[in-house]
């Protein structure tokens, strides 16, 4: 049977910004909705609140009897989750959120965006522009909010496109460890438009190494409709792609990409990011909320993807004039003591770069204090040195501990430590240190901070709750 023959789902981690989109997913197409999850407050609360959806506290107990279909993620065990082990037992279909995704995605043509960096953003202006020129798509955000639309995600049952993102990363990270295929989320999808932001090494807890990671991604480009596009950063074309989409699209900071602009650091002024577009030697003028050079580029994605969807260039560029980015995603967390705050998500070390660098840009003569809150004992390991250098143009960076993934066991050799040893060895001017939590760091920055000076929080873990704390 098909996702949506069935009434009543139990979503498992719901409050997850994956399956939070899989929530309303399933709400606009008139389901019934419940779940499970932890006691704490995630990034999804509002729209999970709005929704008004029961959400069932913890993994053990008995749901009710009258769901007909469980949808589990990677996180909390996976399939071996007691609720989903529960759902098999009484023979209740049971998807992945993988799988509940592409049953919807591949009913229509599907507009799927992966890279290691950029996905959330790129998925969320596509879907703004679609929104903003009357097309009402169906689409999955993988954020807390998108402001303007109050929701991350929709399903049109008459939507001609299916926005969402593609993630690389695995149905079941546990795979690897009991000698079994891994089997990367995106690998259900069936695209008609495959945007790639970029190819680069990460989740090295079931990615060997980046040829392992380019395979897994060239294998995606061949699932893409014969019809169809590719759209791809031409920084990746040195790689040789393969896919079976009938046009590649490039875009990027080359003379020889398809789409190509010229962007200036010193002409940029806080809240506004200015740049001009380049395609079939024709230049139009952008002006973002969001900052950074590492945002332009994303833009391009995003109006490449439309213009292959029938959008013209310029109806894209108008539309993003008004975009202002998406939760955790260089948020204007607001301004307390005349200290201006800022969160972003970037986990990676090149994210890291290009948000200190749009901070640069965008905050020239101020003082800047970055902290930074490493994911993943496994990724802190393996790109240790690329983590060191990320903070070589900062002022002021702060760690907190180690975020550890639920997957993943602790790790004695490598901790936050590691990194600030790293940054005093190679950068001596970059003030550093160990804070290792978010109430020594709020106190820190309540203690620390003067009216004008910038903070910008990192990471993918919990550290944006330290907003909360500062009064």
């Amino acid at each position: 049977m098909a996702l949506l023959d069935y009434n009543t789902f139990y979503l498992v981690g719901i409050k997850g910004v994956a399956m939070t989109t899989m929530a309303q997913l399933l709400i606009d197409a008139g389901k019934q909705v419940s779940g499970c999850d932890f006691a704490e407050e995630f990034v999804t609360k509002k729209i999970l609140d709005t929704l008004q959806i029961k959400i069932d506290i913890g993994f053990t107990h008995e749901f009710t009897p009258d769901v007909e279909c469980v949808i589990y993620t990677a996180a909390h065990s996976g399939k071996f989750n007691p609720i989903v082990v529960q759902a098999e037992s009484k023979k209740i279909p049971v998807f992945s959120h993988a799988q509940a995704q592409a049953d919807l995605f591949n009913q229509k043509k599907g507009i799927a965006v992966c890279g290691v960096g950029g996905k959330s953003t790129v998925s969320a202006m596509i879907s703004w522009i679609f929104q903003k020129t009357g097309k009402d798509p169906s689409f999955a955000v993988g954020v807390g909010n998108i402001p303007g639309l109050e929701k991350t995600a929709q399903w049109n049952v008459n939507s001609e496109y299916f926005i969402a993102e593609a993630d690389e990363y695995v149905t079941d990270p546990s795979a690897p460890k009991r000698g079994e295929v891994i089997t990367p989320r995106f690998s259900f999808l069936h695209p008609f438009i495959t945007v790639c932001t970029n190819i680069k090494f990460d989740h090295p807890d079931v990615y060997e190494d980046f040829e392992h990671t380019k395979s897994v991604f060239f294998e995606f480009f061949n699932q893409i409709n014969k019809e169809g596009t590719l759209i791809l950063n031409y920084a990746d074309m040195v790689h040789n792609p393969t896919s079976s989409a009938q046009k590649i699209t490039t875009f990027g900071k080359d003379s020889q990409a398809d789409f190509t602009y010229s962007f200036s650091p010193a002409q940029q002024i806080p809240g506004k990011t200015i740049a001009t577009v380049i395609h079939d030697s024709n230049e139009y003028s952008l002006t973002l909320l969001v900052p950074g050079e590492y945002n332009v580029q994303n833009a391009l994605a995003a109006i490449a993807a439309c213009k292959s969807a029938g959008i013209p260039i310029a109806d894209s560029i108008t539309a993003l004039q008004t975009f202002a980015s998406t939760q955790r995603r260089f948020e204007h967390v607001g301004t307390k003591n005349g200290v201006i705050y800022y969160d972003d998500y970037a986990h990676h070390p090149d994210e890291i770069k290009s948000v200190i660098a749009a901070l640069n840009a965008w905050y020239k003569d101020q003082k800047k204090i970055i902290v930074f809150q490493p994911h993943t004992y496994s990724r802190t390991k393996q790109l240790l040195h690329e983590f060191i250098h990320a903070f070589g143009r900062a002022q002021e960076v702060y760690f907190l501990d180690i975020f550890a993934s639920a997957r993943e066991s602790f790790d004695s050799s490598i901790s936050s430590d590691t990194i600030v040893a790293g940054i005093k060895q190679k950068y001596p001017h970059v003030l550093t240190e160990n804070l290792h939590d978010i109430e020594t760091l709020s106190q820190f920055l309540q203690k620390n901070t003067q009216p004008g000076e910038i903070v910008l929080t990192l990471g993918a873990g919990d550290i944006y709750k330290v907003h909360d704390t500062i009064q």
